[in-house]
């Protein structure tokens, strides 16, 4: 696979003065996707997740799902629900948008 820029060659370029980190992560994912990856943090079901972030049950879990896919959130059955968590990937990307 090949990587353009090479790597070894060209200048970085230099992140956005002023930004905050969670405008990145929005940048990334997409504002709602982003606010639904800050919420699960704690982890929590589905309709607590919905409540966090003003939206429906139905579009938390689509984003949940979104990015269960992509490997950031993890999703487990808890009795009649769901819970979901960070993964250790989506616990360091919030991290590094945080600490940026």
């Amino acid at each position: 696979m090949a990587i353009w820029p090479p790597a070894s060659t060209g200048t970085p370029l230099p992140s956005r003065d002023g930004e905050a980190p969670d405008d990145a992560l929005a940048r990334l994912l997409g504002g709602t996707r982003a606010a639904v990856l800050r919420a699960v943090g704690t982890g929590c079901g589905t309709v607590e997740l919905a409540r966090r972030v003003s939206s429906s049950p139905a579009t938390a879990s689509e984003h949940a799902a979104a990015l269960r896919a992509a490997g950031l959130v993890a999703t487990t059955r808890a009795g009649r629900g769901v819970q979901h968590w960070l993964t250790p990937l989506g616990a360091q990307l919030l991290h590094r948008t945080r600490t940026r």
